[in-house]
C-alpha cells in the first residue's frame, strides 16, 4: 500500500469531483477517477510522482483530461496508490457482487486510440481479489508502449485469433491462435501485434493489480 504525502504542491487532498455519471469524455473520466483515488490516499500531486516516477506534470495533465495515460504510467500511478486499474474504466466504484456474468456486449470497454488497442474488462463488479481479466482487441503493429512493463505477480496471454510477439527478460516468443504465455510479470515485458489483422488476446492476472 502506497504511503500518504502531505509535502507537495498539487491540488488540495480534499478537493471535490465532478460526478462520474457519464458526462464527459472518457479521458475526462479516467482524469476524475485517479483523481479520486488520489484524493481518498490524501495524497498530494507531488508525493504521487515521488512513489510513481510520472512526472507530476503529467499526472496533472491525466487528472485535468487533457491526456490519457499509457500502460506504464498507468501501472505505476496504480501500484503508487496501492490500488486496482479498474479506474481506467470506472469499476472501482460500482458495488461489488459476490457472483458476476459479464454480457459480451455490455463488457466495460475502454479505447486506446493512440496505441491500436481496446480493453474489455471482464471482472465487472466482482470484489478485486487474486485474478483479474481483460481482454484485449490489438491493431496490426499496436505496442505495451516505448518502455518495458513490470508489475506484480504473474501474467498470462492466451490469443484468440492473430499473432502477438511479447518479450520477456529479454527472451522473444511469438504467439499464434490457440497459443499462450505464461511468466511472472515482475520480470520487464511488452508486447507488440505482428499480424497483418486485428489481434484479440485474453489477459488474466494475479495479484488484482493489471491494465
Amino acid at each position: 500500500m502506497a504511503r500518504n504525502g502531505r509535502n507537495g504542491t498539487g491540488d488540495e487532498a480534499g478537493e471535490p469531483l465532478p460526478p462520474d455519471d457519464g458526462a464527459g469524455s472518457e479521458i475526462e473520466k479516467v482524469g476524475w477517477r485517479l483523481r479520486a483515488m488520489r484524493n481518498r490516499h490524501s495524497m498530494t500531486i507531488t508525493r504521487l510522482a515521488e512513489l510513481s516516477g510520472v512526472p507530476a506534470s503529467t499526472i496533472s495533465k491525466i487528472e485535468n483530461g487533457h491526456l490519457r495515460p499509457s500502460l506504464v504510467n498507468a501501472i505505476n500511478l496504480a501500484q503508487a496508490l496501492g490500488e486496482n486499474l479498474g479506474f481506467l474504466v470506472g469499476r472501482y466504484r460500482d458495488p461489488q457482487q459476490a457472483e458476476v456474468v459479464v454480457r459480451a456486449a455490455k463488457r466495460p470497454t475502454i479505447a486506446y486510440e493512440d496505441m491500436g488497442l481496446v480493453l474489455q474488462d471482464l471482472n465487472g463488479a466482482f470484489p478485486a481479489g487474486m485474478l483479474e481479466a481483460r481482454v484485449g482487441i490489438l491493431s496490426p503493429g499496436a505496442t505495451s508502449g516505448k518502455r518495458q512493463m513490470s508489475h506484480s505477480g504473474e501474467e498470462l496471454c492466451y490469443v484468440v485469433a492473430g499473432e502477438v510477439r511479447y518479450e520477456v527478460d529479454g527472451q522473444e516468443f511469438v504467439l499464434s491462435a490457440d497459443d499462450y504465455i505464461q511468466f511472472k510479470s515482475e520480470l520487464p515485458h511488452s508486447w507488440k501485434c505482428t499480424s497483418a489483422q486485428d489481434a484479440t488476446v485474453l489477459w488474466v492476472f494475479s495479484d488484482g493489480l493489471s491494465f
